[in-house]
């Protein structure tokens, strides 16, 4: 009785010493980006304007409908943007009139905190020592999240919910701990839908981790394979719903208008004839985008707005020469796809150099001399002791940004050749990272777009050094 008690009251203490560590995590994790907002203030990007734009409308009475909608400009801003970053911007708004920025920044860095306690209880949970668990957390502290915490956009309340129902997945899948998380996962992917409607294709490779999670028998796995997706498909389903009513076409957004360009704007920088054809669409778009390159975007929309086409129809139309390209020439949009995954991509694990660089070029300024390694070399070799500290801390960044990526990658393949129970559920988060990688290469890519598998490359790295005893989590 006596040893029973001594070893409740042991994991008690571990308990308690757990959620602490989880605490300061969470607390760690806003630092850089409290720092960030007393240096910079609030970052408004020109993508900033159209979900403020929404927002207005919102608050101000309901939103138009019909011809009044359709006609209301080349890109309507109600069908463009899903709603509901506008709507959470509308609810603060409301509530704090004059300091509703404030209250945003706010509700970010909380998401974000949460996001980074999620990762700390998931990697004590797959049995990282507590060390190496606390770095798993903050790791991501380090990159992007900071600029998307202080920003006016979707990045870091998305990435909370689609890198949070990642992370409950992967626990789930260790832990085998019911339906419950895979259901909370596929809540948090449905509201992640409202706020970036790619999360509706990105939910599919979530589906191996639920799998996992729900396994091994047939049945569970559909049940978690069922509970994965129906909030997805519920969210999708009421988007898809709302813009049939008010605009007669069931889409998700419009924002295909503008994507599907870019996407093929690699071939028409090559010369590849992309855009061929007679109609007003491909006379119009090798005049603008053609000449003009992503210049020339939103004059193509323009012009085909005032020849009468829709956004809508617009963007059924860019879908399509999407298409046609991709049936047209391959290779070319093979090549595209490379020409959009520079290195950089693979360094989002750690990257606090850069990141302070990026910083000064939201806000307006040139690139400063720091975050460029050729500006530090000729510095260094003109005698200047600090900039070949600078230099070294840069490349040092980036490097350990690297080996975190190829830990990520070689983590799955690693657990099963030691015989590691954590090794399917690995696999089911690198697939959620390889399905970031494998839906937005095709068309675009940004860092930003990687924000909710960053804290994943984490805990995969980390996993990938030799085996530590699971401890309560």
């Amino acid at each position: 009785m006596i040893r029973r008690a001594a070893a409740m009251q042991a994991r008690a203490g571990d308990a308690a010493g757990g959620w602490w560590a989880t605490g300061l995590a969470a607390g760690l994790s806003a630092l850089p980006a409290l720092v960030a907002l007393a240096v910079f203030g609030l970052l408004v990007t020109p993508d900033s304007a159209t979900y403020l734009a929404y927002a207005e409308a919102l608050r101000a009475g309901p939103l138009p409908v019909g011809e009044a909608l359709l006609r209301e400009g080349p890109a309507p801003t109600a069908l463009f943007r899903t709603p509901g970053y506008p709507a959470v911007l509308a609810a603060l708004q409301t509530l704090a009139p004059q300091n509703w920025p404030t209250l945003l920044v706010g509700v970010q860095m909380l998401a974000q905190a949460l996001l980074a306690a999620l990762t700390h209880r998931t990697a004590r949970a797959l049995g990282l020592a507590p060390g190496l668990a606390l770095l798993a957390a903050l790791l991501p502290a380090t990159g992007h999240a900071v600029l998307a915490q202080i920003a006016v956009m979707t990045d870091a309340i998305h990435a909370a919910l689609a890198g949070g129902a990642a992370l409950l997945l992967l626990r789930a899948g260790f832990r085998k701990g019911g339906m419950g998380p895979i259901l909370a996962a596929g809540v948090m992917l449905g509201l992640a839908t409202l706020l970036r409607e790619a999360t509706a294709y990105l939910a599919l490779a979530y589906l191996p981790a639920a799998a996992i999670a729900a396994g091994p028998r047939p049945r569970r796995m559909l049940a978690g394979l069922a509970l994965l997706s129906l909030p997805v498909i519920l969210a999708a389903g009421a988007l898809l719903a709302e813009h049939q009513r008010r605009a007669g076409v069931a889409v998700l957004s419009t924002s295909r208008q503008i994507v599907m360009v870019q996407a093929v704007l690699p071939l028409l920088a090559r010369g590849v004839p992309v855009f061929d054809g007679e109609d007003l669409y491909d006379t119009t778009a090798r005049e603008t985008v053609g000449r003009l390159g992503y210049a020339g975007i939103d004059p193509l929309n323009a012009r085909l707005f005032e020849a009468g086409m829709t956004a809508p129809e617009i963007a059924a139309t860019a879908s399509d020469r999407y298409a046609r390209a991709w049936r047209r020439h391959p290779a070319e949009m093979l090549r595209a796809m490379l020409v959009r995954l520079p290195t950089k991509m693979f360094g989002v694990g750690f990257m606090p150099v850069d990141t302070v660089a990026e910083l000064h070029r939201q806000f307006g300024e040139a690139r400063p001399w720091f975050g460029r390694p050729e500006a530090l070399w000729q510095a260094a070799r003109q005698g200047s002791p600090g900039a070949a500290l600078l230099l070294l801390a840069l490349l040092a960044s980036r490097i350990l940004g690297y080996a975190l990526a190829v830990g990520a990658v070689l983590a799955p393949a690693l657990l099963f050749w030691r015989g590691d129970a954590r090794a399917w559920p690995a696999l089911g988060a690198w697939l959620v990272v390889g399905g970031y990688f494998g839906v937005h290469l095709p068309v675009h890519l940004e860092q930003r777009y990687l924000l909710p598998v960053v804290p994943l490359v984490a805990v995969l790295a980390l996993l990938a050094l030799p085996r530590r005893t699971p401890s309560a989590g």
